[in-house]
Formats: structure tokens, sequence, C-alpha cells
């Protein structure tokens, strides 16, 4: 799934299967876009937790205006434990880069987002 340069992977863990590295390219990069302000974060409620949806709606860019298309530039997954997997990628985002770390879990037949983390700017306005 990598776009580029070494793949990573730790000590000890399983070689994804090729459906675990399609849904993980999906999932990062409709994460890339919700952060983007190009699609909303309901839209994720299959491949996340509700609690990962609403965290994410947080650091989304507010619709509206002309906004450059975000980019995956380079990812990686691992299957730390069987049912889990653990993901990462460096995406390009409104002119800058930034990182993002997901955390699946595998269950009812389904890859769910369970946790995730960027360095994008937290965009909600905080009530004073």
């Amino acid at each position: 799934m990598s776009s580029g340069g070494p793949v990573l992977r730790a000590v000890g863990a399983q070689v994804p299967d090729e459906a675990l590295q399609v849904v993980v390219a999906a999932t990062l990069r409709l994460v890339a876009e919700v952060l983007a302000g190009t699609r909303p974060a309901r839209q994720l409620t299959r491949r996340a937790t509700p609690q990962v949806c609403e965290e994410l709606a947080a650091f989304a860019v507010p619709p509206g205006g002309p906004v450059r298309p975000p980019r995956v530039l380079t990812s990686w997954v691992q299957e730390p434990a069987p049912g889990t997997a653990e993901a990462g990628a460096v995406i390009a985002l409104a002119g800058r880069v930034q990182a993002l770390a997901l955390r699946l879990e595998h269950h009812r037949g389904r890859w769910r987002c369970t946790v995730l983390e960027t360095t994008a700017p937290h965009r909600r306005a905080v009530a004073v």
C-alpha cells in the first residue's frame, strides 16, 4: 500500500493481507477528504466508530470555497495482533503536510477505525 519509500513494519507484526490494505487505503483517503472539508464526517460511519467520526469533524475545514483536494503522499499498515491493525499516512492538506495515525479493529466481519490521531489543527470553534 505504500506509495514510495520503505515499508515499515514492527518486529513480529504480520504482513497485512491485500483486503486490509484496500480498506486502509480507502479509509485514509476518506479521512483526508473529511479533514479538507470536501466530505462530511458522517460518511465514515461504516468505517469508523461514532466517537472517531465526531472527533474527526472537529478537525475538518469548514465547507465552502474552493479547496485543493487532499493527497495521501505515503502510507503504511501493520497487524500487531490478529484482528488489530495500525496504519499511518503523510497527507498533503491545504498546502501543508500532515500526519495521520489510525487503529482499526476487526469486528463482525468488518474493519473499523477505533482511534485516530492527526497533526492537523483543531478547527471547531470553542464557545467562551
